[in-house]
């Protein structure tokens, strides 16, 4: 990376970690001067100096090095969010990417073809039978998906839940090219609410599986029709239709609150997609949505779900790759627990894989024993 993107990289990080240059400066024992000439380009940085400083700004030493991760797929922002928070969303995928990039190069993750014929559906009957499609790819029919995380993996894209605020950016996700494929880097606003974040992780899904970045005839109703096709790929006809069906003798709230619970929706989007199927009329949906549940209202019901997609979830193959790098000596300890962001502990951390190791000493014996032959 040359000076004038490192610089750039500094003064973002500075930016989001809440530091003046003057702080940033005095933790490192450097001239505030030398700061501003750093973030202008103008001056070399010595690398203990960028460890002193990757460490003051809680950034990992790949995020100044490692070049930017082209081709954004889609940045997702509330309209409220503030600039900091979008910044901070944009800051995440771009190093989570570059992490992506990394367990590629290492032969750690495989990248996988994106199906080239894949467009944005035009209409929401397209969108619901793209969704069925996709379902059925997975192997599943109308049930609900107990794990989104773990599912979006075996259509490549991986998933972060970084620590955005409750009303900071949804989330957004990018493509990562590589020999033969690529990869999704999606993350997540993990400080949003349970229904919330697996709405995003399904709309980022679907960005990913229609590639839409690509898609020159893709209209300015895209993420109408993405977001039409995330309800679906989450709560299909057929799936809420039979939740429906089993609770006829309750009131309409508490059916919904059923539908809500079964597939881990938010009150509005279990609302929302009861009325797109026909199940409830305008006016219910819209007397539903004005009076919106506590959690004692699932309770009484004896309904309870499983909070996935939490701030600092990691996808588990991402972090099978990591670990995997880590017994197999292809990442050293820190670059694991920086890949990890603080899920383990060096004492958490798997025992190194011997073989691995006593190959690798043979193999510097062998380098040492043909220098000295020369």
């Amino acid at each position: 990376m040359d000076k004038l993107m490192l610089g750039q990289r500094l003064s973002e990080a500075r930016d989001l970690a809440g530091m003046t240059q003057e702080s940033v400066a005095c933790a490192v024992g450097l001239d505030r001067t030398a700061i501003v000439l750093l973030e202008k380009g103008e001056r070399n940085l010595k690398v203990p100096e960028l460890v002193q400083i990757a460490q003051v700004l809680g950034r990992p030493l790949s995020y100044f090095v490692e070049p930017p991760v082209p081709a954004a797929v889609s940045r997702r922002s509330a309209p409220h969010a503030a600039h900091d928070s979008t910044r901070a969303l944009d800051a995440e995928i771009d190093q989570f990417a570059s992490d992506l990039r990394g367990l590629m190069a290492l032969a750690l993750l495989e990248p996988v073809r994106r199906d080239e014929s894949a467009r944005v559906p035009r209409t929401h009957a397209e969108a619901e039978s793209a969704a069925a499609s996709f379902r059925g790819k997975a192997g599943l029919s109308s049930e609900p998906i107990a794990d989104l995380g773990r599912l979006c993996e075996r259509f490549g894209l991986h998933t972060f839940a970084a620590p955005l605020g409750e009303s900071g950016p949804d989330g957004g996700c990018v493509a990562v090219d590589a020999e033969g494929g690529a990869l999704g880097a999606a993350v997540i606003n993990g400080h949003a609410g349970s229904g919330r974040r697996r709405m995003t992780l399904a709309h980022e899904l679907g960005h990913w599986l229609f590639g839409d970045a690509y898609d020159t005839e893709a209209s300015l109703d895209s993420e109408q029709m993405i977001n039409s096709f995330s309800i679906h790929f989450l709560a299909p006809r057929a799936g809420i239709t039979k939740v429906w069906s089993e609770h006829t003798e309750w009131p309409l709230r508490d059916r919904a609150l059923a539908v809500g619970v079964a597939f881990r929706l938010s009150w509005s989007a279990a609302i929302s997609q009861l009325r797109n199927v026909g199940l409830i009329s305008h006016e219910e949906r819209d007397r539903l949505s004005a009076n919106e549940p506590r959690s004692g209202d699932y309770l009484r019901l004896g309904l309870s779900w499983s909070d996935e997609l939490e701030a600092r979830y990691l996808s588990p193959g991402f972090v099978a790759a990591c670990l995997t790098g880590y017994s197999s000596s292809k990442l050293t300890e820190s670059r694991v627990l920086e890949l990890l962001r603080g899920m383990l502990t060096v004492d958490d951390l798997p025992a190194m894989d011997t073989s691995s190791m006593d190959g690798l000493r043979r193999s510097f014996e062998g380098h040492t024993g043909s220098g000295s032959d020369a």
